[in-house]
């Protein structure tokens, strides 16, 4: 596995409240209004994401990931400023998707607040995959080859970020 091929960035640091953030950054060759459209989606974001997910985007709405009958997860949405801005809570986290127009495409800079340190490598990974993941949609829609042939096993991610990720003290 090699890192310099990753397309989706993840860094590890300290929120302004001193909670552990990991910051994923990825460029889509595609509109931002699109990107803004494929996260905000109930059907969307929950082709791409992997679970069903339902989005009401208002603030105060709901955010749901059903990740099994046994494990549903409920948040609100804490702030919206399309196409830019998309803040929701989940679990114990918070999650701030950040758009901006970069050429032809966009850059999606999502920070996640986590709750729980112990998540960490595993939150990395699901992430990394779903960034990834959410590429390739865009891709297949408009005629692209899909990027994410070589893409690593959630197993192989967790590991390896959780031998790279290290929070600042």
């Amino acid at each position: 596995m090699d890192p310099s091929t990753f397309h989706t960035t993840v860094t590890l640091h300290e929120s302004s409240d001193e909670r552990p953030t990991l910051r994923f950054e990825h460029r889509y060759p595609h509109p931002q209004e699109r990107v803004w459209q494929a996260i905000t989606s109930s059907a969307e974001h929950s082709a791409w994401f992997g679970f069903p997910v339902t989005v009401e985007p208002v603030v105060g709405g709901e955010f749901t990931v059903t990740f099994s009958e046994e494990m549903v997860e409920r948040g609100k949405i804490l702030e919206i400023d399309a196409p830019n801005l998309f803040v929701y809570t989940g679990r114990e986290d918070v999650f701030r998707w950040r758009l901006s127009p970069d050429g032809d495409g966009c850059v999606v800079v999502l920070e996640n607040e986590v709750g729980d340190p112990g998540h960490i490598p595993n939150s990395a990974a699901g992430f990394h995959l779903a960034l990834d993941k959410l590429g390739d949609m865009l891709d297949r829609e408009t005629g692209r080859t899909a990027e994410g042939a070589a893409t690593p096993s959630f197993e192989e991610l967790a590991e390896h970020y959780a031998d790279t990720l290290h929070q600042s003290s």
